[in-house]
């Protein structure tokens, strides 16, 4: 039988979710609890890999066994998984799927959001990226609209990533107020600011390469319309530069079917 999964993961300890040679991984930590919760060699498929460092709340991922009686014991599995785990992962909930259901290849969509606080805060220091500088958010969010449509975005990928194709179709990009610890962020609070992109898919790096060349034009040193240009351009060296890992969070994973 083959099952979803639903986890949250602080990125801190890891070198991204993918199985790594050297070092610690989210997919490894996973592999490893449910192999000997279930007494069999299990293997999971993600979603999609994140890089070292980054965070995810509600990751989509699946795995086959032949135990069908984990329906049934859902909430025993639950509890025993979490007390294998290390405190930074949680798995949240599971149901079975389809024989043909996939975690990565059927999902439709994927949300990244990116936080970023311009006051010194310590509370926010290990999951919000501190920019000591005044940010015209009009500005950026105009800019963000320029990347709403199917397009090349190789200006904001990785040199030499392994993959076919740099097109993705961007549905939604914009910046709100938002701290990722809003009980530390006092209502109306205008220093702490989260930036929200949807996609059918993402390049590496992709994310963190967009805010950093938005934050350029944040601190009026780009115009908005720049955002096009560089695009044009296909030369990672046009656009801004990389954004920590720290402060990227991936938040949705949208399907055709319904889950969970």
């Amino acid at each position: 039988m083959r099952f979803f999964i639903s986890l949250s993961y602080n990125g801190a300890a890891f070198c991204g979710w993918q199985r790594q040679i050297n070092g610690p991984s989210v997919q490894e930590h996973l592999e490893n609890a449910f192999s000997v919760y279930l007494r069999e060699k299990i293997e999971i498929t993600g979603a999609g890999r994140t890089d070292t460092g980054v965070h995810a709340t509600n990751y989509i991922a699946h795995f086959d066994s032949g135990n069908t009686t984990l329906i049934e014991e859902q909430q025993l599995l639950l509890y025993k998984i979490n007390a294998i785990l290390p405190a930074s992962i949680v798995v949240t909930d599971i149901c079975a799927v389809s024989p043909d259901a996939h975690a990565r290849f059927d999902a439709l969509s994927r949300t990244y959001n990116y936080y970023v606080h311009t006051i010194k805060e310590p509370f926010l220091t290990d999951f919000s990226y501190f920019f000591p500088y005044e940010l015209d958010i009009e500005s950026m969010n105009r800019a963000a609209a320029l990347l709403i449509g199917e397009m090349d975005f190789t200006s904001m990928a990785k040199l030499h990533s392994d993959v076919k194709t740099n097109i993705c179709n961007v549905t939604e990009a914009l910046w709100t107020p938002g701290s990722p610890l809003n009980t530390l962020t006092p209502a109306g609070l205008t220093n702490s600011y989260c930036y929200t992109i949807t996609a059918n898919r993402f390049l590496r790096n992709m994310v963190r390469a967009i805010v950093g060349s938005l934050l350029e034009i944040g601190r009026g040193r780009r115009q908005p319309e720049w955002i096009t240009q560089l695009l044009s351009q296909k030369d990672r060296s046009a656009a801004g530069n990389s954004v920590p890992a720290h402060a990227l969070y991936l938040t949705k994973i949208e399907y055709p079917y319904q889950i969970f």
